[in-house]
């Protein structure tokens, strides 16, 4: 039986529990909130996950808190999929520190964790060598709590929106450089430079979002995100975001895509339809990794470092 500590009340963390409650060999405790932060991360559960925020600087202090403690750690913040993108010197601590006490740390989710990374990983080893890589991400967002959607860039005019972007109030979806250097880092490519564009999706009528806020005509009701990574000063991959929270709305449907291309030929398109779903995929993705991050390599892991996720039997 692994014993398993949730922190983070919102929720990622109240369906990760619902769904390890039903697992017999796993004890479940907590939800924690953050009143409860010491309870949660000092317990010595053998799997700690923390599912609170997006940036990795705003976790690591409970990261190292837990792992001091003895145990593995699940991070749903986007940024630890590969921290190194952000403060080389704070992971390569952690890094040590979990070495030290014989755990393991990781980043898991849907993005990152899977469509942009894992899958890609996946399915490059089946292509010729040399291809080039773009992922495209079709997403109804609308399920999101509020403070979410506002970090996301929900209910903003325009010049509102572009002022929050450059203050970084507004991130749109988090975790694109981590995904793709995951796969340089794996495939042994040296990223040169990641381009980035964040625009909002401008909505042209009122859309009501119940128990949150109401987006009105000329406010922003989407985001249009792409990253471009370049290897060898030349585009090696590109990563597409389109989030919107009323996809029906406006034609639309959820939808994932991965295109490989090889001497600027497609080579192979693997479409998902309809498109994973954010929620039901990010509470499954950090369910299914108890067993996953138990029998990683000690120290802080990516997808690439880590055998799949799966359900576990009952």
């Amino acid at each position: 039986m692994a014993t398993v500590a949730i922190y983070g009340a919102g929720q990622l963390g109240a369906t990760v529990a619902e769904i390890l409650t039903n697992v017999p060999h796993h004890k479940v405790l907590g939800v924690f909130g953050r009143s409860a932060r010491e309870e949660a991360l000092t317990s010595g559960a053998d799997v700690v996950i923390i599912a609170t925020t997006t940036k990795f600087k705003d976790v690591a202090a409970d990261i190292e808190l837990a792992v001091q403690s003895g145990s593995h750690v699940l991070v749903s913040s986007e940024e630890c999929a590969y921290p190194w993108a952000v403060d080389r010197t704070s992971a390569d601590h952690l890094d040590a520190l979990a070495k030290s006490k014989k755990v393991s740390i990781a980043g898991t989710g849907v993005n990152p964790g899977l469509i942009f990374d894992s899958l890609v990983l996946t399915l490059l080893g089946a292509a010729p060598r040399g291809c080039t890589v773009a992922v495209r991400r079709t997403v109804n967002i609308s399920g999101f709590g509020a403070t979410v959607l506002r970090r996301l860039g929900m209910g903003f005019t325009p010049e509102v929106f572009a002022e929050r972007v450059r203050r970084e109030e507004i991130l749109g979806h988090a975790g694109f450089p981590q995904s793709m250097t995951v796969v340089a880092d794996a495939m042994g490519l040296t990223i040169d430079a990641i381009d980035k564009e964040l625009l909002p999706l401008i909505t042209s009528y009122e859309i009501d979002l119940p128990d949150r806020f109401r987006i009105a005509a000329g406010e922003s009701a989407g985001v249009n995100q792409t990253y471009t990574a370049k290897v060898g000063g030349k585009p090696w991959f590109t990563s597409h975001f389109y989030g919107h929270v009323d996809l029906a709305g406006i034609n639309k449907s959820a939808m994932d895509e991965i295109e490989l291309s090889l001497d600027g030929k497609v080579f192979q398109t693997i479409t998902l339809k309809p498109g994973i779903g954010s929620q039901v995929g990010s509470k499954n993705m950090v369910a299914n990794s108890i067993q996953r991050i138990l029998a990683a390599p000690d120290g802080w892991v990516t997808v690439a470092h880590m055998e799949p996720a799966f359900p576990e039997s009952l």
